[in-house]
């Protein structure tokens, strides 16, 4: 029972006496050997009674998931219990399995036995050998009306592929890619739960077949403009399989930053990045659109160009993550990757000349806050660049780049922020101004200046600050 978070165990034995099924998702972790957080419960009849009166007796909360289908939530402690009927009002446990999406989800066993028995020495119901997918690490659909039923479970299967590093069956994908526009059905919000999802894990491989089945389409369309759009000699590939790479390549930085931006500091920058299952899904979104500007920015002067098609790829995205009812903060924080992705190349050439200026390193600082997802994303733009006019060792370039703005917000910009020189109400007493928008431009005026190392005193603060005041004033000062 060592497999069973130990919250549930108690709540589990309570109602061993009942025809019960553990199905699903906990039978497939468990012969994985990956711990989870829910567990399937499926009887014959009665899931909303009992989940209510599971809830009530320990403590929880009930939810209904799908009142029409008999499915509720029971939530303990952090860890779920999903009580439902037998589907489509199945006679039979053989029967609701058979109407699951993938053949490594429709195994089941006695609630009982889950408890009391090791693994091994389950009576598994197995009807459709999922035991034996799982180990050829295979997933495939129990049938093509399954996906009709419920066409998210095609984007389940690529988010389970990339979840558990699985392949999909032939069939299987098959079948996808004659019903992609059945995903056009389902709810969005129901989308964007997988995506995000999906996103959090290793997606570059995953999201290449998407593309090949056309699923990728449908819920991106954007993304159909990228295709065959020829890109400067910088490039090896058209933007849209650049992106595809690009993608692929963020994989790998998130996996090994330190084989990309070498040795790693006590003060690692990035483990808030590898802890985070939403900033790696954010960074892995900004690598898969960074150039979604390109395709309409696209224009042939004496060269190729895309002028502005990172603002205009930020605006592309903003659209997106609200037709698919991303959360709205989220949906910034990649709009704010892919508007600001070219930042640290255009930095690199005052770098490379030693007139790389503390203003643009604060600047870009300020703009983007969580800098080194920033650089995860231009070096996996960098990785996917290959073409013959490419300059040899822009990578580590790229990493020394980051090590100096790492440094400088470290020891100067931290430590500034901690022990501001003047304030706002100094603005107020010393000044006699009113608050309002030109005290957060006053003050970032000054940091600016100290950053710079033009002040370093309270006292050149302030005669600063008068100098300033009377510039943007100076009506007032005659």
């Amino acid at each position: 029972m060592n497999f069973i978070p130990s919250q549930l165990i108690d709540v589990l034995k309570d109602l061993i006496d009942q025809e019960i099924y553990v199905t699903g998702g906990p039978i497939r972790d468990t012969f994985l050997k990956r711990p989870f957080k829910d567990i399937d419960l499926t009887l014959p009849q009665g899931a909303k009674e009992l989940a209510q009166k599971v809830a009530q007796k320990h403590h929880g909360h009930c939810v209904p998931l799908d009142e029409k289908e008999g499915v509720f939530r029971v939530v303990i402690e952090n860890y779920f219990l999903d009580f439902s009927n037998f589907r489509q009002k199945s006679r039979s446990i053989e029967k609701d399995l058979s109407l699951r999406d993938f053949t490594i989800n429709a195994m089941a066993v006695t609630l009982e036995e889950f408890l009391h028995e090791s693994p091994s020495a389950w009576n598994l119901i197995d009807p459709f050998e999922g035991q034996k997918d799982l180990s050829r690490r295979l997933l495939k659909a129990l049938g093509r009306t399954n996906f009709i039923d419920d066409p998210l479970r095609m984007l389940r299967g690529y988010r389970l592929a990339a979840e558990l590093d699985f392949a999909l069956e032939a069939q299987t994908r098959k079948w996808i890619k004659e019903l992609h526009k059945h995903l056009g059905h389902v709810a969005r919000e129901r989308i964007a739960t997988e995506l995000e999802l999906l996103f959090s894990h290793t997606a570059g491989k995953v999201i290449a077949l998407m593309a090949e089945d056309e699923l990728l389409f449908e819920i991106f369309p954007e993304l159909k403009a990228a295709r065959n759009v020829t890109q400067p000699s910088f490039h090896h590939l058209d933007v849209f399989g650049h992106l595809l790479l690009a993608l692929e390549m963020s994989d790998l930085v998130i996996e090994a930053p330190e084989k990309y931006f070498g040795d790693l500091e006590a003060n690692n920058p990035f483990t808030s990045i590898k802890d985070s299952p939403r900033k790696k899904t954010a960074i892995r979104l900004a690598a898969l659109f960074h150039d979604i500007g390109k395709p309409h920015t696209f224009a042939i002067r004496h060269r190729i160009t895309f002028y502005e098609h990172d603002r205009v790829g930020a605006e592309i995205f903003l659209k997106i993550g609200e037709r698919l009812r991303f959360p709205k903060k989220f949906t910034k924080e990649v709009a704010l990757l892919i508007r600001h992705h070219m930042r640290p190349f255009h930095l690199l050439h005052e770098f490379k000349v030693n007139r790389l200026s503390r203003r643009a390193i604060r600047r870009l600082i300020k703009d983007v806050p969580d800098y080194p997802s920033l650089f995860m994303v231009a070096m996996a733009d960098s990785l996917a660049s290959a073409g013959p006019d490419k300059e040899p060792g822009l990578e580590i370039e790229l990493a020394n780049l980051f090590w100096e703005i790492h440094h400088f917000n470290q020891e100067v910009l931290i430590n500034q922020e901690k022990e501001r020189l003047v304030t706002g109400q100094d603005l107020i007493d010393l000044f006699g101004l009113e608050p309002g928008p030109i005290f957060r431009e006053l003050l970032e005026a000054v940091e600016e200046a100290r950053s710079e190392g033009k002040i370093k005193t309270r006292e050149e603060a302030l005669s600063f600050l008068g100098i300033l005041i009377q510039e943007k004033f100076r009506e007032n000062f005659k």
